[in-house]
């Protein structure tokens, strides 16, 4: 079987998972509480947009001014892309705790029931299947896991993923070149949890942090990636300035 790759555009990211993101892959980006973790899917999500691909983000975890927020401190407008067609968000959270958007590239569902929702979801990514163009490339970002078994309980995260994973498997997905995108704050969740993701992602590049006497330093290891003749790669990055404060 042939591995067919799909580039994030970001040269060092794709060396190190072997060449790039795998077609109808995921890849999970695992963090703990310190770590920076969720900036690399933003940067991966904003540079693939630019480069012509279709962006879906799947909000399990804040209200949409805060995303936002976040987004605008990497330097990426969402409005702007929303409103151009190149970024639907499909707003769990908000359809939840019935927080109303009114974007039209924002898709909430109505009468939200953890019995009934997930089926609503499925309608949901049926509906923007039919509306982006074959020829794009979509990539998907849930934001994130650990808010999604929080928000929404174990039971409600596993059929969400059974349900989405089986979705990429339709036949009318099979001629889509599409990736999943996960994040994971892996501090948040029980280890069985972290675990089972562990298993059902097919590219992970996990972060870990550490306050050492010069500053926060993250470690960020891309331990694994299903592509012929991947080797595992770690880097250190220092993540803050030494500065000096007079107390007394």
């Amino acid at each position: 079987m042939r591995v067919e790759i799909l580039k994030t555009g970001i040269r060092d990211i794709d060396e190190a998972l072997g060449g790039g993101l795998i077609n109808k892959g995921i890849l999970l980006i695992n963090y703990d509480k310190r770590s920076l973790g969720w900036v690399l899917a933003v940067k991966i999500l904003k540079q693939m947009i630019e480069n012509g691909a279709i962006g879906v983000i799947l909000n399990t975890a804040l209200p949409l001014s805060k995303l936002k927020l976040r987004a605008n401190y990497l330097g990426w407008d969402i409005e702007e892309d929303g409103k151009r067609g190149n970024l639907f968000i499909i707003d769990l959270f908000g359809s939840k705790y019935e927080i109303h958007e009114d974007e039209t590239y924002v898709y909430q569902i109505e009468d939200w029931s953890d019995e009934t929702g997930v089926s609503k979801l499925m309608d949901v990514y049926k509906e923007l299947e039919s509306k982006i163009p074959k020829d794009k490339v979509i990539v998907g970002a849930i934001a994130t896991l650990d808010t999604m078994y929080h928000n929404f309980n174990e039971d409600v995260m596993h059929k969400i993923l059974r349900f989405s994973l089986a979705s990429i498997e339709m036949q009318s997905m099979r001629d889509i070149k599409l990736v999943i995108i996960a994040l994971l704050n892996r501090d948040a969740v029980p280890e069985h949890i972290n675990a089972m993701l562990y298993s059902l992602s097919d590219q992970i590049i996990e972060f870990n942090s550490k306050i050492c006497p010069s500053g926060l330093e993250s470690t960020i290891v891309v331990v694994k990636s299903l592509v012929p003749g991947f080797t595992p790669y770690h880097y250190t990055l220092k993540l803050s300035k030494e500065c000096y404060i007079q107390l007394f």
